[in-house]
């Protein structure tokens, strides 16, 4: 069956879906580099700013600190490791740089057939162009989006429409909707321009697993999703928390439909992310590491970078399952499993 790997990738978001028909989907990149350093890659990965992102945890008091934000993934490597020679679809849910963190080198190191990505107007002032990023990286991006760049077919895919392979690995466009998408160019916040993906691969009895990739979506997004997609999103299995779970002044009552069973939070300082907001099993990557996801007709089993992560997940007092085991096959310990009813 397939697996999902949510990389820890310092800032930003990559996921990499390893589909059971062979091909391989990623969704946003950041903290990639491939061998060859330009001299703007050197200057930026030697900057304060980027240093200071490794140190950006800042767990709250009374909350343990594992220390993953200084061990992110690169996910170049990563899919190296992965033995991935092509990547079917890149998919950029929407043009902030932490979603787009090395997309140049990504490009140059992989073929990649598709690229989906919205018409989004975003500018960027590259007089002031800084916070960690690399200004060459936003020019390969613009030119990718203008259709210069052509080793790839590019597609600007929205919700309800039917394209060739948009839904041929149970790959499913909930937002935005050209509306959404106008919107967010007229006000330039790029977050309601954000794809948010339903994936459902099959699990037994007939049935499909829920697996929702929220982006960066915002309350707009989520207002259009509840009211056209409410039957099709309730009581998912896992949820990628939209904007890296991060409280970021939304309101949340599009949770009293997804119900998660568990939810993943991304990179962002953990003083900011949203805890008390979500279901009660929840994992960051920022502490977890990576977390990969092995899907299968009868269950999902996750599995992590972090030891010390794994087993005080495991051994809370509301568990008290015993320590993780190693998994060679998924490069992680194992955490635990939602099994299909």
């Amino acid at each position: 069956m397939s697996k999902i790997h949510f990389l820890n990738v310092l800032e930003g978001d990559c996921n990499i879906i390893e589909h059971d028909s062979g091909r391989v989907t990623v969704i946003d990149v950041s903290n990639a580099s491939n061998d060859i350093q330009t001299i703007q890659e050197q200057f930026v990965r030697e900057s304060a700013a980027r240093a200071e992102m490794l140190q950006r945890t800042k767990v709250p008091i009374g909350k343990k600190d594992y220390y993953q934000k200084r061990e992110p993934d690169n996910p170049i490597s990563y899919l190296k490791n992965l033995n991935v020679q092509s990547i079917f679809r890149f998919i950029i849910t929407h043009p902030d740089m932490d979603h787009l963190d090395g997309i140049r080198d990504l490009y140059e190191d992989f073929t990649i057939t598709n690229t989906w990505d919205t018409n989004n107007t975003k500018t960027c002032d590259m007089a002031n162009f800084g916070g960690g990023y690399n200004p060459e990286d936003w020019i390969f991006y613009e030119r990718l989006r203008a259709g210069k760049f052509t080793d790839t077919k590019r597609m600007s895919i929205y919700s309800a429409e039917s394209r060739d392979y948009w839904n041929a690995d149970n790959i499913h466009v909930l937002a935005p909707t050209p509306e959404l998408l106008k919107y967010a160019n007229d006000i330039e916040d790029w977050n309601d321009s954000s794809y948010v993906l339903l994936y459902t691969p099959p699990k037994k009895g007939g049935g499909y697993w829920k697996i929702l990739f929220a982006g960066d979506s915002h309350d707009r997004s989520w207002d259009y999703i509840i009211k056209n997609y409410s039957a099709v999103i309730k009581n998912v299995d896992v949820l990628m928390a939209p904007h890296h779970g991060r409280d970021s002044g939304r309101n949340y009552d599009f949770l009293n439909v997804v119900k998660p069973k568990v939810t993943l939070f991304g990179n962002a300082s953990s003083q900011h992310l949203a805890y008390s907001q979500y279901p009660e099993t929840r994992i960051t990557n920022n502490q977890a590491g990576y977390i990969v996801m092995d899907i299968g007709e009868n269950s999902i089993t996750f599995y992590v970078k972090n030891l010390a992560f794994a087993n005080d997940f495991r051994n809370n007092p509301k568990r008290n399952w015993g320590n993780a085991h190693w998994s060679a096959e998924h490069n992680g310990y194992y955490l635990c499993s939602l099994n299909a009813k």
